[in-house]
């Protein structure tokens, strides 16, 4: 399971606040998941880390367990509005929002904004969040990727014999790929 400094933060700080929920969903590009998809992995969240708000959720799965159905985007937002409310306090995390494709992207935006929690989203820079987000904080931690890249990229060379091998002595050509390996990774 992914592990993030933020989660485990807020799950010390908060881990006997039976008032405060925390869920999270980590992003990753080559995972196509929907906003009902996301919304319904809050609900399972809650669920297992509150058993208490299992009387909120059981008519809605009950009633989708019997027809073999799922829970729609709309239905699945009314049960988190109902649930937050049970708490003193919500947290959402969203890692790595850029990628999810673009057209879900907004949609899951304005849904979230919808839930009156305290986000924390993490992406690359992105225009279209400034429109939905016009309140939000952004903090740009360009800098420190551009450190975690090489070192990433020094680690890979010294991990492969035959291009350790093959960039002895060639300092120039050692040079030249971690820039062109820079510049290709656009910041991630």
């Amino acid at each position: 399971m992914f592990r993030s400094i933020v989660i485990d933060h807020l799950q010390t700080a908060f881990s006997t606040a039976q008032d405060i929920a925390i869920v999270f969903a980590y992003c990753r590009y080559t995972d196509r998941y929907s906003v009902a998809d996301i919304l319904v992995s809050f609900v399972k969240q809650l669920a297992e880390r509150h058993p208490s708000i299992l009387p909120s959720i059981e008519p809605m799965y009950t009633h989708h367990w019997k027809e073999a159905t799922r829970p729609g985007q709309q239905e699945l937002l009314e049960l988190l509005h109902k649930l937050f409310g049970l708490f003193k306090k919500a947290f959402i995390v969203i890692d790595a929002l850029d990628e999810v494709s673009d057209d879900t992207r907004g949609d899951l935006l304005k849904r979230l904004l919808s839930l009156q929690a305290s986000l924390l989203l993490t992406s690359r820079p992105l225009d279209s969040f400034k429109h939905l987000l016009p309140d939000a904080v952004y903090i740009h931690v360009e800098s420190q990727n551009h450190k975690d890249i090489e070192l990433y990229i020094d680690e890979k060379i010294l991990e492969t014999d035959r291009l350790t091998t093959l960039l002895r002595g060639n300092e120039a050509l050692g040079k030249q790929i971690r820039t062109k390996l820079k510049e290709n990774s656009k910041g991630m």
